[in-house]
C-alpha cells in the first residue's frame, strides 16, 4: 500500500475511534450495580453538577456481613453558582444518591458536594477544594451556608466552618455569620487565628481574638470553648507576657465575662484571667451569711489584730461525701478581749517524715469575701478546707499533719487531724490543690470544738 492512502486510511479509523469514545466514554465505566449506576447518571444530567463519581465497594460486601456497605458519592458542582442554585442542586442530588437501592444489601450513602479549582497538597498530592461539603440531614441548608461563607471571600469552606486569608476577611466573615445566624468556626490559614462559637455565634468574640494576636510576640489567638487562650513566643516571666497580661486586664470587657489563659514557649505555665477583670456571678465575692437565728459578732472598729498569744489553733475531725473530702481549722481567742483576724491562714501538708508535700497547695475561696472578723473572748473563727478524694492504693506518701499560722508572720503550730480519738492520715498527696476558706465566725458551717 501507498503511503498517502495509508495515512488517509488512518486517519479515517481515527475519526471512527474518536466517535466511539465519545459515545463510550470508557473511563466513566460504573462499577457498582445498576441502580447506583442509574442514580450516578441522573445526578451527572443534573443542571449545575459538573462531574459526579460513584465509589462502591464490592469486596467489602462480601467480608462484612453484618455491617452496611458504604457507597461514597462526590459530586462536582459549577463554582458560579447563587447559594441557592447550589442548595436546590444538593437537595437533588441528596435525593437521588439516597434513592439508590440494592436488593439484599444495606447501604449507608456518603455524599460530598466540591466546587471550585482544586490544588495539591504538596505534602500527600490530595487535591484540596476551596469547597468541600460532606452533606448531612438539611443539604440545602449546609450547602447554602457554605457557599454564601465562600462568596463572601473564605479561601476554603468545609462542614467545620471557613478558612480566611487574612484577619480582615476574618472579620467581614464573622459580621456576616452573626447576621445570618450561622455558627461556623473561622481561622486562618496559617492557624494564628481560630474562632469556635460556643452556642451563639459572637463578633466581639471574634474581634477579641485578632486584637489579641495582633499584640507583639503574640504566635496565636485561639477563642474556644468561651475562653480566649493566647500563645506567646516569650518566656513565661519576661516582660512581653506581663505587657500582654496587662493588655487583656486592661482591655474593655465582654458583654459576657470571658476567661483567657496566657502561655509561653512549651506551655510550662500558664497565667489565668478575665478580660477586663470581669467575673461572672459566682466568681464575685460576697459577704458570708449566718444561719438564720445566729446573731453576727459585734464589729468593734477598735480590735486589734490577734497576736501568737490570743491565738489557739486546732482541727475538726475530717469529712467525706461524694468524693469530696472537708476539713476545718479554728482559731480561739483566748485573751480576755476582742481580737480580729482577716484573710486567709498559711498552710504546709507535711507527711509522715514531717516533709512538705511536694506542690500540694491551697487556693483562696473566693466566692466568699475575706470579711474583717472580731473574734470575742473565748470565741472562735473557722476555715474551711475543702478538696477531691485522692487515690492512695499504691502506697503514696500522705498528709499526716498540717504546719498553719492564723496569718502571714506568725509562727506556725503542727496539728494532726484526729477521728475517733486516733490520729489519721489525710488523702491530700503531693501535687493536691486543697480549696481554703477565709477566716469566718465560726457558727459558718461548722459546729465550734466539742459541740
Amino acid at each position: 500500500m501507498k503511503r498517502r492512502p495509508l495515512i488517509a486510511t488512518l486517519a479515517a479509523f481515527a475519526v471512527v475511534a474518536a466517535a466511539i469514545l465519545l459515545l463510550w466514554h470508557p473511563w466513566d465505566r460504573c462499577d457498582a450495580p445498576e441502580p447506583i449506576c442509574l442514580a450516578q447518571d441522573e445526578i451527572q444530567e443534573l443542571d449545575n453538577v459538573v462531574a459526579a463519581e460513584v465509589d462502591y465497594d464490592a469486596a467489602s460486601q462480601e467480608s462484612s456481613i453484618t455491617d452496611p456497605l458504604q457507597v461514597i458519592w462526590e459530586v462536582r458542582l459549577r463554582e458560579t453558582l447563587s447559594p441557592r442554585q447550589a442548595a436546590t442542586t444538593a437537595e437533588a442530588v441528596s435525593d437521588r444518591a439516597l434513592a439508590a437501592v440494592v436488593d439484599h444489601v444495606e447501604l449507608e450513602h456518603s455524599v460530598t458536594l466540591l466546587a471550585g479549582q482544586p490544588q495539591g497538597a504538596q505534602d500527600s498530592g490530595i487535591q484540596i477544594y476551596p469547597l468541600r461539603l460532606w452533606l448531612g440531614e438539611h443539604p440545602g441548608a449546609e450547602t447554602d451556608q457554605a457557599f454564601s461563607l465562600w462568596q463572601q471571600g473564605a479561601a476554603r469552606v468545609d462542614n467545620a466552618g471557613a478558612v480566611a486569608p487574612n484577619a480582615d476577611v476574618l472579620l467581614d466573615l464573622a459580621q456576616f455569620a452573626q447576621e445570618q445566624g450561622y455558627e461556623p468556626t473561622l481561622e486562618l490559614a496559617d492557624g494564628s487565628i481560630r474562632y469556635t462559637p460556643n452556642g451563639e455565634f459572637s463578633l466581639e468574640q471574634v474581634r477579641i481574638a485578632v486584637e489579641a494576636r495582633d499584640q507583639p510576640n503574640v504566635d496565636t489567638a485561639i477563642f474556644g470553648s468561651g475562653i480566649l487562650s493566647v500563645h506567646s513566643n516569650s518566656p513565661e516571666s519576661t516582660t512581653p507576657n506581663t505587657e500582654i497580661k496587662r493588655w487583656l486586664d486592661e482591655h474593655a470587657p465582654l458583654s459576657e465575662p470571658t476567661a483567657y489563659s496566657l502561655s509561653g514557649p512549651g506551655y510550662e505555665s500558664i497565667r489565668e484571667g478575665w478580660i477586663g477583670k470581669k467575673l461572672p456571678e459566682h466568681l464575685i465575692a460576697k459577704p458570708p451569711v449566718l444561719p438564720e437565728g445566729v446573731t453576727a459578732w459585734p464589729d468593734n472598729p477598735r480590735a486589734p489584730t490577734c497576736t501568737q498569744e490570743n491565738l489557739q489553733l486546732s482541727l475538726s475531725e475530717p469529712d467525706a461525701a461524694l468524693g469530696s473530702r472537708y476539713l476545718s481549722l479554728y482559731a480561739r481567742n483566748m485573751s480576755q478581749n476582742s481580737c480580729a483576724l482577716q484573710g486567709y491562714p498559711q498552710i504546709v501538708f507535711l507527711n509522715a517524715a514531717g516533709e512538705p508535700q511536694i506542690s500540694a497547695v491551697t487556693v483562696p475561696e473566693t466566692s466568699v469575701s475575706a470579711e474583717r472578723t472580731v473574734i470575742p473572748a473565748g470565741e472562735y473563727a473557722i476555715s474551711t478546707l475543702t478538696w477531691k478524694a485522692m487515690s492512695t492504693s499504691q502506697e503514696p506518701d500522705e498528709t499526716t499533719a498540717l504546719s498553719a499560722a492564723a496569718l502571714p508572720g506568725l509562727e506556725p503550730a503542727t496539728l494532726s487531724p484526729i477521728s475517733q480519738g486516733i490520729a489519721t492520715p489525710l488523702d491530700i498527696l503531693d501535687g493536691a490543690q486543697v480549696r481554703l476558706s477565709p477566716w469566718l465566725q465560726a457558727a459558718e458551717g461548722r459546729a465550734k470544738p466539742g459541740t
